[in-house]
């Protein structure tokens, strides 16, 4: 292997660490070529920084240096081993559109350091499609084809909310709640109660769970024909993940679980996909 492809592939071991589906997508998708993966590889490096770096300046200016990188990219140019994956676009249309973006994703990690809590589950929605749809724009920039960004934007707000759900024991009191102020409210809890273990946390976890899994059954019906065949087959993974969990107890042990895996009929929904057209 030569020290591109280990660069490349290093990128490609961090995706699939965080959604295990693409160990399963892989080779579906290197059978197109490889720019739908480092574009996957780029959307997850994105939402990283906008998320989940711990310092608002380094979350911006690794931002930045992705905004410089895609207008290189532009220009063939590019130096990251995921962006050297990727088809030559026109140089001016890139770096205004990337411009674009990056912008919009250093708003929303400004916004998500602020730890605002939601209002509700509407509200968490709503704070979160900003940074998404930027991302999904990219999608038709970097890949050179038409999308409908909203319905993929809302599934990837989705699976954020998910795994931020199943952090919940671990999050700092920097960070937003992974429940909205209703909830709270609702089953009395405090944001320093929510790692600690009892009756009331688990009912508000069932709750959140249920509006999560009932909001990506929606896009069945409200945008699931206008994505592209990966974001698909990914929304079968986290419609898996969030269905409901059995008992009373602690739900974190079986929500980490399901996230470190993905349902076995995922190669023939894949296979499935690519059928129907990607």
């Amino acid at each position: 292997m030569s020290e591109a492809d280990a660069a490349f592939a290093s990128f490609v071991a961090k995706l699939e660490q965080a959604y295990p589906e693409f160990r399963v997508l892989r080779p579906f998708l290197a059978r197109r070529g490889v720019a739908e993966l480092a574009f996957e590889g780029i959307s997850h490096e994105l939402s990283q920084a906008v998320f989940h770096l711990p310092e608002l300046s380094i979350a911006l200016n690794k931002l930045q240096w992705w905004g410089e990188e895609l207008a290189r990219w532009g220009l063939g140019e590019a130096r990251h081993p995921l962006t050297r994956g990727l088809p030559p676009q026109a140089a001016a249309a890139t770096a205004a559109s990337a411009a674009s973006a990056v912008a919009a994703l250093q708003r929303a990690a400004t916004q998500a350091h602020d730890a605002v809590p939601a209002s509700d589950f509407d509200n968490q929605l709503v704070l979160l499609q900003p940074a998404f749809a930027a991302i999904e724009s990219l999608r038709a920039l970097l890949l050179g084809r038409a999308v409908a960004p909203q319905a993929s934007a809302r599934l990837a707000a989705l699976s954020h909310l998910l795994r931020q759900l199943a952090r919940l024991p671990l999050v700092e009191n920097r960070e937003a709640p992974a429940l909205p102020m209703q909830l709270l409210a609702r089953h009395q809890l405090a944001r320093i109660t929510l790692t600690q273990p009892g009756a009331a946390r688990e009912a508000a976890v069932s709750e959140q769970l249920a509006s999560i899994s009932a909001a990506l059954a929606g896009l069945s019906t409200s945008g699931l024909e206008h994505m592209d065949w990966v974001s698909r087959v990914r929304w079968r993974c986290e419609q898996w993940r969030a269905r409901p969990v059995a008992g009373s107890g602690d739900a974190f042990p079986t929500l980490w679980g399901r996230l470190n895996r993905a349902p076995w009929s995922l190669s023939w929904h894949a296979w499935r996909e690519l059928r129907r057209g990607g």
